[in-house]
């Protein structure tokens, strides 16, 4: 989410192993794992090879794994920044967690995918923002319209995609900036498959071209207080 503007200023990156979809450890330290700390103490930490997650008693932020670059970090391997139009479309990515946010705190655990006309800008946020939510409590996607109740109007509800139906909201920033979000009807909590339904929608809508670069994939929570563990995260082949 596009409250974690100024990162570069305040994250330390730490550089992880991951978690084959078969539970086969590779060691190639692809990605890192980072937050962005609004309050109390979230502590960044991994318990093994393929546990990830954030303790939060008090605090909130953003917390994630990432593949490609952001705000001037690199994932310590990775191919992106790479155009939308050389992406493979076997692309595969997975994201499995638990989520036990405090009483009544809000959270939402989701992919959060950076597409730009530029690759890597240092300096902003990518122009596109694609947010894949898994699952959510007290809290909702940004939106272009909002009911007399103050609830998010989506775009679109019902939509097949990737073997899944999910509810699409449009948020147009005062910048020209836009954020898609797909929220999962089933609030399964995990994701295991390509990306590239969800790239194509965006093209289909006219947000960016082939020509656009995708800067970077991450998968994490917005959160509240509570506990949140990855059990398996990984994003190849693109």
């Amino acid at each position: 989410m596009r409250f974690r503007i100024g990162w570069a200023a305040l994250l330390a990156a730490l550089a992880l192993v991951f978690t084959l979809p078969n539970s086969a450890v590779a060691a190639s330290q692809t990605y890192w794992f980072k937050h962005y700390s609004t309050g109390g103490n979230a502590s960044t930490w991994y318990a093994n090879d393929n546990s990830w997650g954030v303790n939060s008693p008090t605090g909130t932020g953003f917390v994630a794994m990432v593949n490609g670059k952001d705000w001037g970090w690199s994932s310590p391997v990775t191919t992106l920044p790479k155009k939308i139009g050389a992406v493979s479309p076997n692309n595969n990515t997975w994201f499995s967690q638990s989520a036990w946010p405090k009483s009544g705190s809000r959270y939402n655990a989701t992919y959060d995918i950076f597409i730009d006309p530029y690759p890597e800008p240092n300096n902003r946020n990518s122009k596109t923002e694609l947010m894949i939510w898994l699952n959510w409590s007290n809290t909702q996607p940004l939106a272009d319209r909002y009911d007399g109740n103050g609830n998010a109007i989506p775009t679109v509800t019902n939509v097949s995609l990737g073997g899944r139906s999910w509810d699409i909201y449009d948020y147009s920033w005062p910048n020209g900036d836009h954020t898609l979000s797909f929220l999962d009807r089933s609030r399964s909590g995990w994701w295991s498959g390509s990306l590239t339904p969800f790239f194509d929608y965006g093209l289909n809508k006219g947000l960016y071209t082939n020509d656009h670069y995708l800067n970077s994939v991450m998968a994490g929570w917005e959160f509240g207080p509570g506990d949140y563990t990855a059990h398996s995260w990984g994003a190849v082949g693109f």
